[in-house]
């Protein structure tokens, strides 16, 4: 067997994912995702174990150092052109956020420190961009209308 070649290895192409928080209390997880076009990055629904489920994600997301937060990058139409914007799954405060900046392909890279890094249009001109997650969420992110599940596992801890 060979290694897939690049761009195609890359985490944004990736067929599933599944990965669980720091503290071991959550799990998110891809399974299956589905090529969004011929030859493009893959999407599925994220369902994150406490029930919550966001439709058109890609599995390249990435959990907080401290589990509070999950950034999924999430596919959306503008303009008539497919995008993708950052979401911000506030575990705790049961809430979704969405970056106001777009780009073809977001690719989050670490989050620590309250340091989230994604590299934007990993493939084409590559730039890296850094959020500063909490204090980024109120002027770099928009609240989104998420229906978050009722229940004992939707609880906060």
């Amino acid at each position: 067997m060979t290694a897939t070649e690049w761009p195609y290895n890359l985490p944004i192409w990736r067929r599933f994912f599944r990965v669980a928080s720091p503290d071991g209390h959550y799990v998110a997880q891809i399974d299956p995702a589905y090529e969004v076009s011929m030859g493009n990055p893959t999407s599925g629904i994220l369902c994150l174990s406490m029930g919550l489920h966001i439709e058109r994600c890609n599995p390249s997301f990435l959990w907080s150092e401290d589990s509070r937060y999950l950034a999924v990058p999430q596919f959306f139409h503008r303009l008539g052109l497919q995008r993708q914007r950052l979401l911000i799954v506030a575990i705790q405060e049961r809430r979704v956020l969405a970056s106001t900046e777009s780009a073809t392909y977001f690719q989050p890279e670490s989050f620590a420190e309250s340091q989230l890094v994604v590299t934007k249009n990993p493939f084409r001109s590559p730039r890296q961009l850094q959020f500063a997650i909490p204090d980024d969420l109120g002027s770099r992110f928009k609240p989104m209308h998420v229906a978050w599940p009722e229940g004992p596992d939707a609880t906060n801890r």
